[in-house]
């Protein structure tokens, strides 16, 4: 596949490009995304779907200008998709050959399922491991479910409700919302029954956007929207007053300038979508079209999907910014090892080594911005970047293992922006003192083959290198707990 692929998504309301780089086989990162309001579909559910011509320059415009990006950026493959506005559209095909013609740029209009199929690959590989859901993405023209069981993507639905259509046919004219829902509420009629489900993936801006409002209203200690859960029963309220609210009290409950002419037309679909399929919890996804068509292409021949035990963000971490990979391997199989002995001690669960490994893997990533306080850039690259394949949780504890794996134990007070995603205090500090002895173990980075034992509070080290350069650094550290550590 081309090192660099820019995928262009065309909807009803806005077209956005995104620009992904490979670092190896199936990594990936992003280095450019783009948006423009086009509103290509604007003033066409008036006239039968007939796109108009101001829309249709601003959607000329926009893409002439994508492809000034794509040409400085040096992208070697470009995929561009269409969905509801030129579906629905009898003049699209006038408009895909100008684009043709003038651009060099294929547009492919994609039908709704599909739209959705590629709105749940997006998000499947984002986030961490889905099971049991159903994703939505609520676009300008349409709407898009897709269900997921035991983990696979088995069916999906595209419904014309979407939030341009809303304002045009009914907001706009001050139609009243019990019409709206009647309208919303009969199109919905045809999810079916399957789609019921506990958990909703959220895809698209309205989603996003809501996400987002209720961050900043419950102080949640991340910025960092993809990935973020909330329970519907706490905010449902909120979504009822967004629905009922006019302009000025949007801006009072949160909502950008940007999303006035859109946010109470997404919430009411929303609304009426969660409500049908007695949902209890919403995952935000920051994936969706744009992702899900170029995993698409790159995971052709593996069922659109990463190998279970693939880490997108954490093998893209590697491939840029690793110096030691071998060591940083070796430090997790050691940490691996002591979390094991420690176990009579520490009595931390098992699940716990997971985040332990992750840390090992990237405790120095921060050396390639500067040698002086890497712990601390690493922190920050984990804290802002290690989004997709974890949850927060498991993102915060690993940026905290890697900010105190050196001299110093955790204290409840360095706990407390993030306090409500981290475990206890008691598995905090011994996680970090177990990266901070197995570092210590390969000081001379000799990788030596090692073995553990606990007896009678004593932790002995055995290894066929003489650790000279450890030992210094073993006593400097502060241990969780009292025992004696012996190295033969």
């Amino acid at each position: 596949m081309s090192k660099r692929t820019a995928i262009i998504d065309i909807g009803s309301n806005s077209a956005r490009m995104a620009i992904f780089e490979k670092s190896s086989r199936f990594a990936f990162h992003l280095i450019n995304e783009t948006k423009s309001r086009v509103r290509i579909g604007e003033g066409a559910y008036n006239f039968g779907g007939v796109l108009q011509e101001p829309a249709l320059k601003r959607a000329f415009t926009t893409l002439e200008e994508f492809g000034h990006i794509i040409k400085g950026l040096k992208c070697n493959k470009v995929l561009c998709i269409a969905t509801s506005a030129l579906r629905d559209a009898p003049n699209a095909n006038t408009f895909i050959n100008k684009i043709h013609n003038d651009l060099n740029i294929n547009i492919k209009i994609i039908e709704g399922t599909k739209e959705a199929y590629y709105g749940a690959v997006g998000a499947l590989n984002y986030l961490k491991e889905i099971q049991e859901a159903v994703t939505i993405d609520i676009g300008g023209g349409s709407t898009e479910l897709a269900k997921i069981e035991n983990g696979m993507i088995v069916e999906t639905i595209s419904l014309n409700i979407g939030t341009v259509r809303l304002k045009e046919l009914f907001f706009d004219k001050k139609i009243p919302l019990e019409q709206i829902r009647s309208f919303i509420n009969h199109e919905i009629e045809k999810i079916p029954e399957r789609f019921t489900c506990n958990d909703m993936i959220g895809i698209g801006g309205t989603l996003r956007s809501l996400s987002k409002i209720i961050m900043e209203r419950t102080n949640y200690p991340l910025k960092t929207v993809h990935g973020f859960e909330y329970e519907i029963a706490f905010h449902s309220s909120f979504v009822d007053s967004i629905v009922s609210s006019d302009v000025l009290g949007l801006k009072n409950l949160g909502v950008r300038k940007d999303r006035y002419d859109t946010m109470r037309e997404g919430c009411i679909i929303f609304q009426s979508i969660f409500q049908k399929l007695l949902t209890k919890k919403i995952i935000t996804s920051g994936a969706g079209v744009r992702e899900g068509a170029y995993l698409c292409d790159l995971l052709r021949s593996n069922h659109h999907k990463f190998n279970p035990n693939f880490k997108l963000s954490l093998r893209s971490f590697k491939d840029r910014f690793s110096m030691m990979e071998e060591d940083n391997l070796y430090i997790k199989r050691v940490a691996s090892l002591l979390f094991d002995t420690l176990s009579p001690l520490h009595t931390i669960p098992e699940k716990y080594k997971c985040e332990l490994g992750v840390a090992a893997e990237l405790y120095n990533i921060g050396t390639k911005l500067g040698f002086y306080q890497n712990h601390l850039h690493s922190f920050y690259f984990i804290l802002n970047n290690l989004n997709y394949g974890f949850s927060h949780e498991q993102k915060i504890l690993i940026a905290m293992l890697i900010k105190y794996h050196v001299n110093k134990l955790p204290s409840e007070e360095d706990m407390t922006l993030y306090k409500a995603l981290l475990p206890d205090i008691q598995t905090l500090q011994w996680l970090s003192f177990i990266l901070s002895l197995a570092k210590a173990i390969n000081s001379d980075m000799s990788r030596s083959p090692i073995i553990f034992s606990y007896q009678n509070h004593t932790l002995t080290i055995q290894a066929e290198k003489k650790l000279f350069l450890a030992r210094d650094q073993i006593k400097q550290l502060i241990k969780p707990a009292s025992f004696a550590i012996i190295i033969k």
